[in-house]
């Protein structure tokens, strides 16, 4: 039996003019997912590395957890951990190109942000200073729990942001800072320039963004979603090749992002807040 328990009220800017609502909280339950198929997807991922490696969940506040991976040889034992931050919808399992050689020389974790992955799935706040602080702080916690006296951070997309951010608000537990196609989120001004007329291209992004959320789509195709997911990224897999042949990649992708939206909202909720920069 399908019962409303909770719903987004949402419009669609500049296109249509007009409001679509109640969007109940169990579409995602159609999807073919669940906790334990996002487990299973990140094993599968996971095989192809060689180190060896330990997984486990670190508590940080609010009864929040980090689903963290660790892997390092005793050669590695003094030096510097080198702590890897995933962009947006990615996890843990997305740098198994880089954990073998990453590991030689030095302590590596990787942790599925707070919100993603297997890492707890908290409200975010509205507010963007805000919401940052609790992906931010998450981070801080985590290091406190971990026992890194200092890091070297390594963020990919928008773990490139909060990689710096963290930086900046924590210096003296940072050693280097290494950004891979990192995100920014400057302030919009409150200048003339705001008032500059929008780019069409900028407009459409922000109506597919608005409705729900970057990775909505998948969700409302229920069933359909892998398929979605292999026929729109087949550069996941070409990315990959050298490891997999299959499907391996494009599952874990699905099920990294099909589960409860509450970082992929956050993003969207706070998008109008500010403009993104590459």
């Amino acid at each position: 039996v399908w019962r409303y328990e909770e719903c987004v009220d949402f419009k669609i800017p500049h296109l249509c003019g007009f409001r679509w609502c109640w969007i109940p909280n169990w579409l995602p339950s159609w999807c073919p997912t669940s906790q334990k198929d996002l487990q299973a997807a990140e094993t599968r991922m996971l095989r192809c590395v060689s180190c060896s490696f330990t997984k486990h969940f670190i508590p940080v506040s609010n009864g929040c957890q980090l689903w963290t991976l660790a892997c390092g040889g005793a050669g590695s034992r003094g030096k510097t951990p080198l702590v890897l931050l995933h962009g947006f919808g990615g996890g843990v399992g997305l740098w198994v190109q880089n954990l073998d050689a990453l590991s030689r020389g030095r302590p590596v974790f990787a942790v599925d942000l707070l919100g993603f992955g297997q890492s707890s799935r908290p409200h975010f706040s509205k507010d963007p200073r805000r919401a940052e602080d609790q992906f931010v702080e998450a981070v801080e916690q985590w290091r406190a729990k971990v026992g890194l006296e200092s890091m070297i951070l390594l963020g990919h997309n928008l773990g490139g942001y909060l990689a710096v951010s963290y930086s900046i608000r924590h210096p003296g537990r940072v050693k280097h800072v290494i950004l891979v196609e990192p995100w920014g989120f400057p302030e919009r001004p409150d200048s003339s320039e705001a008032d500059r007329p929008v780019p069409v291209w900028i407009k459409a992004l922000g109506a597919v963004f608005s409705p729900f959320n970057p990775l909505a789509g998948l969700r409302l195709v229920g069933p359909l979603g892998p398929s979605l997911v292999q026929t729109f990224r087949p550069d996941l897999r070409r990315k990959f090749t050298s490891m997999f042949t299959d499907n391996t990649v494009s599952e874990y992708i699905y099920h990294l992002n099909v589960q409860t939206p509450r970082s992929a909202a956050s993003y969207s909720e706070n998008f109008n807040s500010v403009s993104m920069e590459t």
